[in-house]
């Protein structure tokens, strides 16, 4: 949906996942940090080894620097909206980025 600029970069996300639907993410750069809103259904939010099953008007915010995923798990649509902060993302610190 939008984002600031480098080098602490902030996105934000609205996010709708269909059921059995599952995104994996591998980890972000050292720091970053995510802020997860469930705003219909219900989301399983994976975060290194632990699951966390979130309803909706549930939130949580948890470490992007490792391995993570978001997982609907339910018979319905399930949306939420994120917001990631990638401190230092510019500045060379972080993973290269390349196209497709």
């Amino acid at each position: 949906m939008a984002a600031t600029e480098l080098p602490n970069l902030v996105e934000l996300w609205d996010w709708t996942l269909g059921p059995g639907d599952r995104h994996g993410s591998e980890a972000h750069s050292k720091g970053t940090k995510e802020l997860l809103q469930v705003r219909q259904g219900s989301v399983t939010v994976e975060v290194g080894d632990e699951s966390f099953v979130l309803e909706e008007g549930d939130a949580m915010s948890f470490p992007g620097d490792v391995a993570h995923a978001y997982a609907n798990e339910g018979m319905e649509p399930a949306r939420f909206s994120l917001a990631v902060f990638e401190p230092g993302a510019g500045s060379g610190h972080g993973a290269e980025v390349t196209g497709a």
